[in-house]
């Protein structure tokens, strides 16, 4: 991987497909960085590294230690003058938004207003696609449609909701095409934030059977990372509009039980699980789940992994072993 300090005075090379990644030491942002690189694009990354970590980037990016939120970032993007952007930066761990609510409005919202400022100065730049998030839809029974009404819930939301509005004011502004991906639930390997899945299989790998976890009965439409990546490349390359809002899901829907239940399917274990006080969400919704016609319909994406297909993926990448319990040996 090579390394770049911000302030660097390198020639950048006038590369017709020049990528930027904000965030792209993250666990989404690795994997787009990889699908970029795989596809003959000239990759920069930035990250702050606060959850993500440079050990992710692949070889062939150039890697930026920064924060989107300075002077600094600014002419780290006028220098590098991308053709396309894809924005990642964000706080994205829901509990950790809610309990430092002004350290997520001031990243996730001041950092994107001020990624633009940058961009507006960039003359050949064609696209940007943001990760926004399906938080920024209010509760429901339905799968959503990028045309129903948007009330967030959590402080997450709200900033992805407002990054949203940042965008299409960009887009309106610029003649450059702009994408937010409401993104729903992701999973995969190299996840860095501690999650439903990461949880599960975190506690397995260190022995225990009976799991530790918080509300059980919501459903939530989980889509698997590198379909993700590949959903954020090919709007960052195929989509020429104005502004669009596009979701990014499966359009199925699995019950915390039910996620439980495929994992010891896959291990071949009986998995039992107990809730703890912790770990329960006083604020969380029953149903969150894509309606994708949209995506599909205008750039012709959908995903290839089942969600069971894509946890034994996740197994097979790290591996997992179930170890009996003390009292059981």
């Amino acid at each position: 991987m090579k390394e770049q300090s911000p302030d660097s005075n390198r020639d950048i090379d006038e590369e017709e497909h020049r990528v930027l990644v904000t965030g792209g030491a993250g666990f989404i942002g690795s994997h787009v960085a990889d699908v970029l690189v795989e596809s003959g694009c000239d990759v920069h990354v930035v990250d702050s590294c606060f959850t993500g970590t440079r050990d992710l980037v692949p070889n062939e990016a150039t890697f930026y230690e920064g924060d989107i939120r300075t002077e600094e970032f600014r002419r780290l993007v006028r220098a590098i003058s991308p053709r396309r952007i894809v924005h990642l930066a964000a706080l994205h761990y829901i509990p950790y938004c809610n309990e430092h609510p002004e350290e997520a409005f001031d990243v996730n919202v001041m950092g994107s207003r001020n990624l633009y400022r940058a961009a507006s100065d960039v003359d050949e730049l064609e696209s940007v696609v943001f990760a926004s998030s399906a938080a920024v839809y209010p509760p429901g029974d339905a799968p959503n449609r990028e045309e129903d009404e948007t009330a967030p819930i959590d402080i997450y939301g709200q900033t992805k909701l407002v990054g949203e509005d940042l965008l299409e004011l960009f887009a309106s502004e610029t003649d450059v095409s702009c994408a937010a991906a409401r993104l729903f639930n992701v999973f995969g390997d190299a996840e860095t934030n501690p999650h439903l899945i990461p949880a599960i299989l975190d506690q397995l790998r260190d022995g225990d059977r009976t799991l530790a976890l918080g509300n059980l009965t919501p459903r939530r439409d989980f889509v698997h990372v590198s379909d993700v990546a590949d959903a954020l490349v090919t709007l960052s390359a195929d989509f020429d509009e104005s502004y669009r809002t596009f979701n990014v899901g499966t359009g199925n829907e699995h019950s915390v039980r039910e996620v439980v239940g495929y994992v010891g399917g896959l291990v071949g274990e009986e998995i039992e699980i107990t809730q703890t006080e912790q770990r329960i969400r006083k604020t969380d919704r029953q149903h969150l789940c894509a309606n994708i016609s949209r995506i599909h319909a205008e750039i012709g994406w959908e995903p290839k992994l089942s969600f069971v297909e894509g946890l034994g993926d996740l197994i097979e990448r790290e591996p997992l072993t179930v170890e009996p319990s003390d009292a059981e040996q």
